[in-house]
């Protein structure tokens, strides 16, 4: 498979012959754009390329090198290597990618149905928690046996999540010792997980969540403040029963959704997502370098994908 380049384009429709402005049009606005090449030929896909249509295509006896290339035809700037090569694609690793099928990314679609299933309980729990104490800002700091079992609850799925990824991937500890956080704080970077930001649509006063901005592999459980919240009232309730707060249980299900989303894509046409789109609003600050861009060439007609594991 080919080295990935990720670059910005800054050619305009005054940059070049109206006969090829359809085939550069996606170019002309595109924050990023991608670069491959194979033997012959060097390719680039923009951001928005339609699916349907092929990448622009020139011959390599014309430029020493992609990077010339790109400079040349697209007047690339803030060009860097992708972290993924054209055509490979991690399972339940989800990154933004209008050629590659998000049921690609499901190893086990039972384990997916009870992800899900396990949302839709633990936002119905929180909710119920609203009924009773209203999420503002003056009362985040509230506490309570029935906020700490959301909080267990929804953290346990998390610790789920984090195994079931890192199985997946078939990672192995240098030491005997059971994982932990400093072997679940690995599925940071590679899943962009501090890139997400949610926030409850129904209380629009309430401070965005995002779950895992804090985390920190030198203090990889001490960062994630809800998660040492859990961890502390899990051992010693008598003791840490007032970390179990309702902002670490609202944040803690925030991280619960977080996970299934980094893992396989927000669904739009999954009826049991649908009390998650209904209560929170998510967003993603794009990783580029790690999107997942086919290897396709013009002896390919669809774009092309195979599945590795990933390399922690």
């Amino acid at each position: 498979m080919s080295k990935l380049l990720v670059f910005k384009p800054n050619i305009t429709p005054g940059d070049m012959d109206p006969h090829f402005w359809p085939d550069f049009a996606t170019f002309f606005k595109a924050p990023y754009a991608f670069a491959y090449e194979d033997t012959c030929f060097y390719y680039a896909l923009s951001k928005d390329i339609p699916f349907n249509l092929l990448a622009i295509e020139e011959q390599k006896s014309k430029y020493t090198t992609l990077e010339d290339w790109i400079k040349n035809k697209f007047k690339a700037t803030d060009i860097r290597p992708s972290v993924n090569q054209a055509g490979k694609f991690y399972k339940r690793m989800w990154h933004p990618s209008d050629y590659l099928l998000p049921e690609l990314l499901i190893s086990n679609p039972e384990s997916y149905t009870q992800s899900l299933v396990v949302i839709e309980l633990l936002i119905k729990k929180m909710n119920e928690l609203f009924l009773t104490i209203e999420p503002t800002q003056k009362n985040v700091h509230v506490f309570g046996l029935k906020i700490r079992e959301l909080l267990l609850l929804a953290c346990m799925e998390v610790e789920a999540s984090w195994k079931g990824v890192l199985k997946e991937h078939e990672y192995i500890k240098n030491s005997k010792q059971p994982w932990n956080t400093k072997d679940y704080v690995k599925l940071l970077e590679p899943m962009c997980l501090a890139n997400y930001s949610l926030a409850l649509r129904s209380y629009p006063n309430f401070p965005h969540l995002q779950p895992f901005s804090s985390w920190n592999p030198d203090q990889a459980t001490q960062s994630l403040y809800w998660y040492n919240a859990y961890n502390n009232t899990k051992h010693d309730r008598e003791a840490s029963l007032h970390e179990a707060t309702l902002l670490h249980a609202i944040h803690s299900v925030g991280a619960v959704v977080v996970m299934f989303c980094a893992q396989f894509g927000i669904p739009q046409k999954q009826s049991l997502f649908d009390i998650v789109i209904s209560t929170f609003d998510i967003s993603l600050e794009p990783c580029p370098q790690r999107f997942y861009i086919p290897f396709r060439t013009r002896d390919t007609a669809n774009p092309e994908f195979s599945d590795s594991k990933y390399c922690f």
